[in-house]
């Protein structure tokens, strides 16, 4: 990101007194939160695709409002490449929402089911060192390391 990008973005007005980044991601966390016991509510009366299908079908209101946004006007090559790779976020998402569904519909506690999924960062980190030749240091190693102990101990 060019320096102007990170000063334009540094000076955006804040959100209840913090950054906006942080106001979006504290606001993540509460309605993945609720999106977690609600989907086991539903687990209890659909299957896992049938879960997906009605997902997407709750996704068409947002996707209406995103695609009136003026920022979606911009166009270009690095528009449609950008689209493609949402695209295949969208699969890969969807596939995994069906996995989560479907552990739901077996039997799985949505109090042990969420946490352990909310854990693919640990496959994002691999893929970023490995395909995107990032780097992590001592303390984000010890990490990884905490959370592969977080999957052992919440599924027992």
């Amino acid at each position: 990101m060019s320096e102007a990008a990170a000063t334009s973005r540094a000076s955006m007005p804040r959100i209840l007194g913090m950054p906006r980044w942080l106001a979006f991601s504290l606001l993540t966390i509460l309605v993945w939160g609720a999106w977690g016991a609600v989907s086991k509510v539903a687990s209890e009366g659909v299957d896992a695709n049938t879960n997906q299908v009605f997902f997407t079908f709750g996704l068409l209101p947002l996707i209406l409002i995103v695609w009136r946004s003026p920022r979606n006007a911009a166009g270009g090559e690095g528009r449609r490449i950008g689209i493609a790779w949402a695209f295949l976020t969208g699969i890969l998402g969807g596939t995994g929402n069906i996995a989560f569904f479907h552990a739901l519909v077996i039997g799985g506690k949505a109090s042990i089911v969420s946490p352990v999924t909310a854990l693919f960062p640990l496959v994002t980190v691999a893929l970023a060192v490995t395909f995107l030749h990032e780097r992590i240091g001592t303390a984000q190693k010890f990490g990884l390391v905490l959370a592969l102990g977080a999957i052992y101990l919440l599924s027992m």
